[in-house]
């Protein structure tokens, strides 16, 4: 057990609050608005609550968790308890709110103690301690109430916890200050990032370079070999199959050849000399990956990486959260892609994002795996994909979140300068990229001189009911700390 100051206490926290106290029964009519929070209205990391919604009494009375001024929520059940979900209500009128049956509401038996309490279940350590001692199917644990009731926490006299939480609300002020600083910077320096990306694969930042150093090879003939390069390997894998059968090719079977789509250029913009429009199919084959049965044993916890959509971020993808078996690749879709592959997430919360893959993985279906094999750099279209992910989004279908098909992927338009000049633009971008990132790291370091648990508590908010904490007691079932 952790050792207190002197002075300090041990308590247990049913000691302190009234852990889901007894319902009140008010008088309200029917169609009185009251608050309703739902778990998406408390921000993750003790970041707020919000109390702007409001729904008719009759549709909320039953079945739903009732709280009122000065209450803690806390979220009990994965993972929303482990991302700190937990907030002090604010002064609402009427004074009774709704919210979902998924929050302890934690009643404080002593007035001024809140705040306290709350930042004593907001700390990491203490959500860990929680989510060893859940209970429940997976994705369905929770934090059982017993072990709530008997866990221990700090307590310190009422003027000293009132000194150290006006002391953290005022360093809050400063860094919240701070953290707005750095967000204005980050959106302008985000908006310098795509212009300089957008420049680099319209020709802009390699103007004078090309000037200098006339290609070997135009884009229109890199990709003419391109083509022919894809026309050939067809035609070996056509003799192959027809050879495994023990048959000859019949009359015209070259005439099966599909040639891939050719963009319209109608409404793209003009290249430089050199330069041509290409669609992806042209010179790149995709695929997606795909889920093995997460309920038989062995298909996970193998020896290949298994990347998610969740982990493309624009950048490289060195690890992944998962690995999945040479039998979960047998009983799915997936496939395991070289190293170097790019890799656009297909829809989930990072549609659009891209990742060059940094070791050899397999992916998940929406995952998408663009391969060009032939003097296309997979760095150069992820820069380019990039300029233009907006419109690839827009493209796709699924309203406030779209995804995005392999078709589209296949049909999308790319600028193809010669090979020469795609090393020359990944080095250009490279260094100004680079760059662009050391300056966000040095705003950072001027905005936000110490790290915060972020937080946004009601200091004033009123708690019910005297009591004298008794001493903790022991429970055999769960861990303490």
């Amino acid at each position: 057990m952790t050792e207190v100051p002197e002075g300090w206490v041990r308590v247990r926290l049913e000691d302190v609050v009234r852990i889901n106290p007894p319902k009140l029964k008010p008088d309200y009519e029917s169609g009185a608005r009251l608050v309703f929070v739902p778990m998406t209205r408390v921000a993750e990391e003790f970041g707020g609550i919000d109390v702007s919604d409001r729904r008719p009494f009759s549709s909320i009375k039953r079945g739903y968790t009732q709280f009122g001024p000065g209450d803690v929520l806390f979220a009990k059940i994965t993972p929303c308890m482990e991302n700190g979900k937990i907030a002090i209500v604010p002064d609402i009128r009427p004074p009774i709110g709704y919210g979902s049956t998924e929050f302890f509401v934690m009643r404080p038996r002593a007035d001024g103690i809140g705040p306290w309490i709350a930042y004593c279940i907001a700390r990491s350590q203490f959500r860990e301690l929680a989510r060893q001692n859940m209970q429940g199917a997976v994705g369905q644990r929770r934090v059982p109430k017993v072990w709530l009731q008997d866990v221990s926490v700090p307590l310190a006299p009422l003027p000293e916890q009132h000194r150290i939480v006006a002391r953290i609300e005022s360093l809050f002020v400063r860094l919240d200050e701070g953290g707005a600083a750095l967000k204005r910077v980050e959106a302008n320096l985000k908006r310098y990032e795509a212009s300089v990306v957008k420049a680099a694969v319209e020709g802009r930042l390699t103007e004078q370079w090309r000037s200098e150093n006339p290609p070997d090879e135009t884009g229109p003939e890199l990709l003419g070999r391109i083509l022919t390069e894809r026309r050939r390997r067809w035609e070996e894998e056509q003799l192959a199959k027809y050879a495994a059968k023990g048959r000859k090719p019949p009359k015209n079977w070259k005439k099966k050849y599909k040639e891939p789509a050719e963009p319209d250029t109608g409404e793209l913009p003009t290249l430089p000399d050199g330069w041509c429009w290409a669609t992806v199919e042209q010179f790149a084959s995709t695929a997606s990956g795909g889920t093995p049965n997460r309920r038989e044993e062995g298909y996970f916890g193998g020896g290949i990486p298994w990347v998610k959509s969740g982990e493309l971020k624009d950048g490289p993808v060195l690890t992944s959260a998962e690995t999945i078996s040479d039998r979960g690749l047998a009983a799915s879709s997936a496939k395991v892609f070289p190293a170097g592959t790019l890799c656009i997430a297909l829809y989930g919360a990072t549609v659009g994002k891209l990742g060059l893959l940094g070791m050899h993985a397999a992916t998940n279906q929406a995952v998408c795996g663009v391969l060009s094999p032939i003097s296309v750099l997979p760095k150069y279209l992820y820069f380019s994909l990039r300029a233009i992910r907006p419109d690839l989004i827009q493209s796709g279908q699924g309203g406030a979140q779209p995804n995005i098909s392999q078709q589209i992927v296949r049909q999308t338009a790319v600028p193809v300068p010669p090979l020469s000049e795609q090393e020359a633009i990944i080095a250009t971008l490279d260094a100004q990229l680079s760059a662009v990132q050391q300056t966000s790291g040095d705003a950072l370091s001027s905005c936000l001189a110490s790290s915060r648990p972020s937080a946004t508590i009601h200091p004033q908010a009123r708690v019910r009911g005297p009591s004298r904490p008794a001493e903790p007691r022991r429970g055999a079932r769960f861990r303490h700390p």
